[in-house]
C-alpha cells in the first residue's frame, strides 16, 4: 500500500491483510489439509506431521514469494515448491504429500477468507457500537428541532434525533446483512483441479470436515468458478462503505461554518489543522469515509466483471479479484475507522438549529400551513393560497405566520400550532420511536 493510502487505512485491517499475514494463512491451509487428509486415511500421520512442523518453521520472504510468482501468475506456486523443499530435507518420503490432492486456487482462496475473517469480526464490533452510540444521540436530541433538506434546499422540520436515528437505522441494517454473508462466505476452498478432488475420491466429505474444523471456517463444496457468496459478502461491505460516506456526507455539509449544526467532534487543537491557515478545523473524519465511499464503487465493478470467469478457473478475472478484495477491504476498514470517531464524538448544535430555521421566517411550516388550510377547502386550492401567502412573506420580509394572520383572522387560533416547535417535536415522536425499534443505545 503506498504511503497516502496508509493514511486512510485502518491499522488491525492492515494487519490482517498484509503480506505476512497472506502467506501465514497459506501455510495454515496446507497444515490443515495435511492432517485432515492424514486422519482421513489418505497420507501417513507421519508425514502430516512433518509437514505441519515445516509450516510452523518456514520462513519465507513475501517479497521474494511476490517476484517468484511472476513466472507462474500465482503466488501458490512458488510457496508450494518451498514447502516442499523444505519437508524433502527432513523426510524424502513425505515431500510426496505436501500439497496432495490440492491446486493453487484452493490455497489461495482459502487463505483470502482468513485473512477477512479477523476484519469481519472487527467489524461487526465497531458496527454494534456506533450503532448505538448514535441511537444514543438520537434519543438525546429527539426534542432538538432542525430543518429538513431535500435537494440542498429548506424542507419541512425534522428533530435532530431522527435524522441521526435514520443513520443508526440504516447501519444497524448493514450489520445484519452483513452477518448473514459473513456465515455464508467464510468458508473453505477446497475443489483440486477442477473442483472435483478426483485424488481424495470418496473421503471428500471428509477431509472438508477436516479442513474446516481445523482452520474454523465453513465447510463447503468447491466454489471456485462461481464466485457468488464471496461476491454478496463484498457488495455488502460496498453497501456499508457508502451507508458510512451518507453519514459523512450529511455531518460534513452540517459542519460548513454558515450552517453550523453539527460537528462530527468536538475541537481539538491539532485535529483537522491546516497546513496553512491556523483557524480551520477540517472534519477529517468525514473526509476518510467519503474517500472510503468514492473508492468502493469502482472497485466492485471490477468485481463483478472478474466473475464472469472461463470454465473451472478464470483467466484474469480471479486473479483480478484477488487484486481487488484487499483493496475495497481496505477501503471498508476505513469508512469504519471514520465511523468510530463519528458516531463518538458527535457535536449537535440546537441553537444554531434552530437560529437556522428562524431565519426562514416560517416558510418551512408551509406544509403543515397547507393541511390545516385544506380543511376549508381542496388541496390544491390550499397549496395554491399558501404559495400565494408564502411569495408576500419573501417579498415584504415578514413572517408567514404575520402574514395568515392579517389575510386570514379566522385561523389565529390554529397558528400556534401550525407554528410550534413543540408539536414538531410531538408528531415525530412515534416516527423516532420506529425507526429505532429494536436498536439498543448505549445509555
Amino acid at each position: 500500500m503506498n504511503i497516502v493510502g496508509r493514511g486512510f487505512a485502518r491499522d488491525a485491517f492492515l494487519q490482517a491483510l498484509s503480506a505476512e499475514a497472506f502467506v501465514s494463512a497459506m501455510l495454515d491451509f496446507e497444515r490443515a489439509l495435511a492432517g485432515a487428509e492424514a486422519d482421513a486415511g489418505l497420507i501417513p500421520h507421519e508425514a502430516a506431521r512433518v509437514i505441519a512442523t515445516a509450516c510452523t518453521e518456514l520462513r519465507l520472504s513475501a517479497e521474494a514469494l511476490a517476484a517468484e510468482s511472476k513466472r507462474s501468475g500465482s503466488l501458490a506456486v512458488p510457496l508450494v515448491k518451498a514447502l516442499t523443499d523444505h519437508v524433502a530435507r527432513v523426510n524424502a518420503r513425505a515431500a510426496a504429500f505436501v500439497h496432495y490432492g490440492s491446486t493453487s486456487q484452493d490455497v489461495l482462496d482459502t487463505a483470502l477468507v482468513l485473512c477477512l475473517k479477523p476484519c469481519l469480526t472487527d467489524a461487526d464490533r465497531v458496527l454494534a457500537t456506533s450503532v448505538s452510540r448514535l441511537a444514543t444521540h438520537a434519543r438525546r436530541h429527539a426534542g432538538e428541532v432542525m430543518l429538513g433538506r431535500t435537494l440542498m434546499q429548506p424542507a419541512t422540520p425534522i428533530t435532530a434525533g431522527l435524522k441521526i436515528a435514520r443513520w443508526a437505522a440504516a447501519l444497524h441494517r448493514c450489520r445484519l446483512r452483513l452477518a448473514e454473508a459473513r456465515e455464508r462466505a467464510l468458508c473453505i476452498q477446497l475443489g483440486g483441479a477442477v473442483g472435483t478432488l478426483e485424488a481424495i475420491g470418496g473421503k471428500r466429505a471428509m477431509v472438508r470436515n477436516g479442513l474446516a474444523m481445523r482452520l474454523h471456517l465453513h465447510e463447503a463444496r468447491p466454489w471456485h468458478d462461481h464466485r457468488d457468496e464471496l461476491l454478496r459478502l463484498m457488495a455488502e461491505l460496498a453497501i456499508v462503505t457508502t451507508t458510512v460516506g451518507k453519514v459523512a456526507r450529511d455531518v460534513s455539509l452540517l459542519s460548513q461554518a454558515e450552517v453550523g449544526e453539527m460537528l462530527e467532534s468536538a475541537p481539538v487543537k491539532g485535529v483537522g489543522g491546516s497546513s496553512a491557515m491556523p483557524h480551520k478545523r477540517n472534519p477529517v473524519a468525514c473526509l476518510q469515509a467519503l474517500t472510503a465511499a468514492a473508492r468502493a464503487p469502482g472497485l466492485m465493478t471490477t468485481l463483478l466483471s472478474g466473475a464472469v470467469g472461463e470454465h473451472e478457473r478464470a483467466l484474469g478475472g480471479w486473479q483480478a479479484e484477488l487484486v481487488t478484495i484487499p483493496e475495497l477491504v481496505d477501503a471498508f476498514g476505513g469508512a469504519l475507522d471514520a465511523l468510530e470517531r463519528i458516531a463518538g464524538g458527535l457535536v449537535v448544535n440546537a441553537e444554531r438549529m434552530k437560529a437556522n430555521l428562524e431565519s426562514l421566517q416560517g416558510l418551512v411550516f408551509s406544509e403543515r400551513l397547507a393541511r390545516v388550510i385544506a380543511r376549508e377547502t381542496d388541496r390544491a386550492g390550499a397549496l395554491a393560497l399558501v404559495d400565494d401567502w408564502s411569495a408576500v412573506a419573501v417579498n415584504e420580509r415578514r413572517h408567514l405566520r404575520d402574514v395568515v394572520a392579517a389575510a386570514r383572522p379566522s385561523l389565529a387560533e390554529q397558528l400556534d400550532d401550525v407554528f410550534s416547535l413543540d408539536a414538531i417535536v410531538t408528531d415525530l415522536a412515534p416516527v423516532l420511536d420506529e425507526t429505532l425499534a429494536g436498536i439498543p443505545s448505549d445509555g
